[in-house]
Formats: C-alpha cells, structure tokens, sequence
C-alpha cells in the first residue's frame, strides 16, 4: 500500500472510532435515562429492563469494535496493518476498504467462524 492510501485509512479508521464512540455514550445516557424515569407498572418495567440489557449490549458491541479499531490504528503504526494475525499473508486491499480494522485474511475469517459455529453446535442461535 502506498502511504497516501495508508493514510486515508488511519483517517478513516479515527472517524469511524469516533462515531462508535459517540454512539455508546448516547446509549449509554439512554439506557441511564430509564434507570431515572420510574416505572408505572410491572410489565413496563420488564420492558424496561429488556430495553436497557439491550442498549447495553449494544453499547458492548460499540466497545469491542473501538477496541478492534485502535488495534488496526496500532497494526498502522507498526507496519504490519496488512498482515493477517492468522497466517502471515497480506489481507488484501480489498477487504481491509471493506472492513478496516479486520485483523484476518478472508481465508482465516472463514476458518475461525467454522470453528466457532462447530463449537457452538448446530442449534446455535436456535430457541
């Protein structure tokens, strides 16, 4: 990759890491916001709580991709951005415009996905 490419990327890399960033805080305050506003009854106040363990978990979400984020911003700074923490190979510019913070090839993302969906077993995200 040249270094204006590079670049871009780390700019792209710091707004997305931004936006995440504004969008937990905003869950946050909300999920805190209904913690605050009391509750009229019992079944409001399930669905309270069903709606605030779901702000949180996307707030959780947001979180771990920040994470994801500043690791590809540190892959950057080291020089090995495009290499895959999976087997060594470059990612390929075409996944990383994809999804810049990725930390494997596709190859490898494939590999860890089929050996997580064997782990979890077939009724996985099944009720």
């Amino acid at each position: 990759m040249t270094r204006e490419s590079l670049e871009t990327i780390r700019k792209r890399l710091l707004t997305m890491r931004e936006t995440r960033l504004q969008q937990c805080r905003r869950q946050n305050a909300d999920a805190a916001a209904l913690l605050d506003e009391g509750v009229a009854d019992v079944a409001d106040q399930g669905l309270t709580d069903s709606l605030k363990d779901y702000l949180h978990l996307l707030s959780d979400a947001g979180r771990e991709e920040i994470l994801a984020i500043d690791e590809a911003l540190e892959r950057l700074r080291n020089g090995n951005y495009e290499k895959c923490e999976g087997c060594g190979k470059n990612i390929g510019i075409s996944r990383l415009e994809v999804l810049p913070f990725t930390r494997l090839c596709l190859t490898c993302q494939k590999n860890t996905e089929q050996q997580e969906s064997t782990k979890a077993g077939p009724a996985k995200g099944q009720l």
